[in-house]
């Protein structure tokens, strides 16, 4: 190497380490690098007022030649009105230099402590951590469960088991009937095991009864939580749901499925069910029978001509019928059906190579190798919102698809005879068709396949 190049290099060192400074790197020894230091400190999150609060820097990252000589900072930025506590109530000798430190706070909310790591050549950014403090025991939390149906002389039993105590504490439970209807003469004495999370109650008449309950742990009580009881002093009709209507093109399913699950007994009954046909368009000649199953909860229905069609569904318990509830769905017009709009994607070049050698100045070629690529025709739509059927096909039987009915497709160019030194070049040209229930459009790209013979 001569003399020159040594120098050039040796600058461009020099530069290098010049560049490394301005970043904020400092290089400490030949061949190390430190960083500005970065303040972390664990989280704390909720303490109990009067606990030792710990504050964890230790996770702050220093530069391991600086590790010895770091300077950790506390601060407190803020804390909750009348508290005394500030960078003396740390307990590290009552310093506020040490990166593992504690502080025993005196009043509830929030303090907010700042960490800042220093070495001998940066300080970090300022980093925040805040003390929620709450007061030594929490009020517990009530919870008397679902609102729930009965019957007049059964009884109901109520869940009161997902009442809890922040501290864990044993619960005590205090249930009683706030209201209740006027025919009845229940009080709290009424209840069975109010003492307990599940309790029970023989209703007397019916109508609305108002239960409460509330928990204690042997310190503070809890705000009462109300659940409602409705009683029936019998069977009472079912509900039916004929589910919701709507308005479909000429390409809509036929049949369209109907659904009667939103319908519902308030006795908790099984149902049966009963649909029948109201009204058909002009034109139509649907009857019940054009419904799959009249009996069924979600049967299906044939509909014949564009227009509105209106069915109802009534549903029984054994005893009573509901009242019917009509559904509506109207089919449009096939002259207001709209073409829909292929897009096969852009053009698509595809290049391979295959190895050649020669003997005797003679050169033999192996094949290029089969080519597999992507067409997307997912773009393409419909004004309409109609459902799309793809079909993708290339005229010349070249290339073949992995799934020629999807919007998006494999295609594949099997191998190839090469030719040494040759672009062997070909064009093809690949169609998309989209079509909805009764209209197609087609859009067509070019496919660029190049096969070159080439030397090892």
């Amino acid at each position: 190497m001569s003399t020159r190049l040594f120098k050039i290099q040796t600058t461009s060192l020099a530069l290098l380490l010049i560049a490394s400074a301005c970043t904020g790197d400092k290089t400490v020894d030949s061949g190390v690098v430190c960083v500005d230091p970065v303040a972390s400190v664990a989280e704390v999150g909720t303490i109990t007022l009067g606990a030792t609060v710990t504050l964890d820097g230790s996770g702050s990252e220093i530069c391991s030649k600086y590790s010895e000589s770091a300077v950790y900072t506390w601060a407190i930025e803020q804390v909750p009105a009348g508290s005394a506590v500030d960078e003396s109530s740390l307990s590290d000798n009552k310093s506020n230099s040490a990166s593992q430190t504690s502080f025993i706070p005196d009043m509830t909310g929030d303090y907010v402590w700042t960490l800042q790591v220093s070495d001998s050549m940066a300080d970090s950014a300022t980093e925040y951590v805040v003390v929620n403090v709450v007061s030594g025991d929490q009020p517990p939390v009530a919870n008397c469960g679902e609102n729930l149906n009965g019957t007049v002389n059964e009884s109901i039993d109520m869940d009161g088991s997902q009442s809890f105590d922040p501290e864990g504490a044993t619960l005590e439970y205090y249930w009683s009937i706030s209201d209740t209807p006027d025919c009845s003469s229940l009080v709290s004495d009424d209840l069975y095991n109010a003492s307990g999370p599940t309790p029970s109650v023989v209703p007397d008449c019916d109508g609305i009864y108002t239960v409460a309950l509330v928990v204690s742990d042997s310190v503070q009580y809890s705000e009462p939580d109300i659940c409602y009881i409705d009683v029936a002093s019998g069977n009472r009709a079912p509900v039916a749901d004929a589910g919701d209507g709507s308005e479909y093109t000429s390409c809509a399913d036929n049949p369209l499925p109907l659904n009667g699950w939103g319908s519902y007994d308030l006795d908790g009954d099984d149902l049966e069910y009963q649909w029948s046909v109201v009204s058909v368009p002009e034109g139509s000649a649907a009857t019940d029978a054009s419904i799959s199953d009249p009996y069924a909860a979600d049967p299906s229905f044939n509909w014949d001509a564009s227009g509105s069609y209106m069915l109802q569904l009534q549903v029984t318990d054994g005893t009573f019928w509901s009242a019917p509830d009509v559904v509506s769905f109207t089919i449009g017009d096939e002259s207001e059906n709209s073409y829909p709009h292929a897009n096969a994607g852009e053009s698509i070049e595809v290049n391979t190579d295959a190895d050649c050698e020669t003997a005797s100045y003679v050169w033999t070629c192996g094949d290029c190798p089969a080519e597999t690529f992507d067409l997307d025709g997912s773009s393409s739509y419909d004004d309409d919102g109609d459902d799309l059927r793809f079909t993708w096909s290339e005229s010349t039987g070249t290339l073949s698809f992995s799934n020629p009915w999807g919007p998006v497709t494999e295609a594949t160019i099997e191998e190839q005879a090469a030719t040494y030194g040759v672009d062997s070049t070909m064009s093809l040209e690949v169609n998309l068709e989209v079509a909805d229930c009764q209209l197609s459009d087609n859009d067509t790209i070019s496919v660029t396949y190049t096969c070159t013979g080439e030397a090892p």
